[in-house]
């Protein structure tokens, strides 16, 4: 039986790792299937299916496919019990009559002694042979899909709460994201005045003393300070925080939507970075990196 529950924001979101095993049984006959799934860009099934159960493929994928959007699934059945309930035997008559033929004309052409028996004739190859009895497998795929999709159930349980501690996670670095970020914009207003303070102190030194050009002066800090400023990138850096945010609360699959907007993430703190000219903004540029770097690793995680 399954018991839904209400999901909170984090709950949503799955995790790609995770294993689940179903077990079903009905009369003498035992289905267990076991599912493993780890990370990968696409989706990815590999299944290993008795031979009795080749014709139930296509269906089995189908199932995982519509639980599962991304990942490596490695999907194991295993079949146990009486194989008589699926299997008839017949007897190739003709070749039993040929084979009992060849073995009576070696009789008589080197006089050996001895009657042919039953053991011998089942020594020779194809008289019985085993043929699969296809309705009667066909009433085994509910057991097949029972045991399935009990092994799904078990696999995303395993995977929701591993999606929701990586998302934790996650929310606790995009937040540290946004507060490192609010304290770049008020150091940038800082930045044109060191920087009008070092070319005076500047100017002063190589001109002995004389009086300044305070109206070029005032050019050269409108210079440095536009060169500087960082507002737009900030701005557009707390947009996707606020995307990646929305995506959590969407849920899974969201995995290829979180490698875009990590990359948008990753080239607005480099160009904050490269625009800095403050060893206060570069310490928090590093900052901003580390956690960027480490988002991107944890959402490799997720579906």
């Amino acid at each position: 039986m399954q018991v839904e529950a209400k999901e909170s924001v984090s709950d949503a979101v799955n995790s790609m790792t995770g294993f689940g095993r179903g077990r079903h049984a009905a009369g003498n006959v035992e289905v267990l299937t076991e599912v493993r799934t780890v990370n990968h860009r696409f989706l990815d099934i590999s299944l290993r299916v008795p031979r009795t159960y080749f014709s139930f493929e296509p269906e089995v994928r189908r199932i995982i496919s519509e639980t599962i959007q991304r990942g490596k699934i490695d999907v194991t059945v295993t079949r146990t019990g009486s194989k008589g309930a699926v299997m008839d035997v017949i007897v190739d008559h003709n070749l039993a009559a040929s084979y009992r033929n060849c073995l009576e004309e070696l009789k008589g052409k080197f006089g050996l002694a001895g009657e042919i028996t039953l053991s011998d004739m089942l020594t020779m190859k194809e008289i019985v042979i085993p043929l699969e009895n296809e309705e009667s497998i066909e009433r085994e795929w509910p057991l097949v899909k029972a045991s399935l999709k009990a092994a799904l159930g078990a696999l995303n349980q395993m995977r929701r709460t591993e999606g929701a501690a990586l998302w934790r996670d996650i929310e606790k670095r995009l937040h540290l994201i946004e507060e490192t970020a609010e304290l770049i914009g008020p150091l940038t207003v800082r930045v044109a005045a060191a920087a009008k303070e070092r070319l005076e102190r500047r100017v002063q030194e190589l001109t002995g003393g004389l009086d300044l050009d305070e109206d070029r002066l005032i050019q050269e800090v409108a210079l440095i300070a536009e060169r500087s400023d960082v507002t737009e990138e900030l701005v557009r850096l707390k947009s996707h925080v606020e995307q990646f945010l929305s995506f959590g609360r969407q849920g899974s699959p969201i995995g290829r939507r979180l490698d875009f907007l990590l990359q948008e993430l990753h080239r607005e703190v480099n160009t904050v970075g490269s625009k800095s000219v403050s060893t206060e903004i570069a310490a928090h540029v590093v900052t901003l990196k580390t956690e960027v770097e480490r988002i991107r690793e944890q959402t490799q995680n997720l579906e």
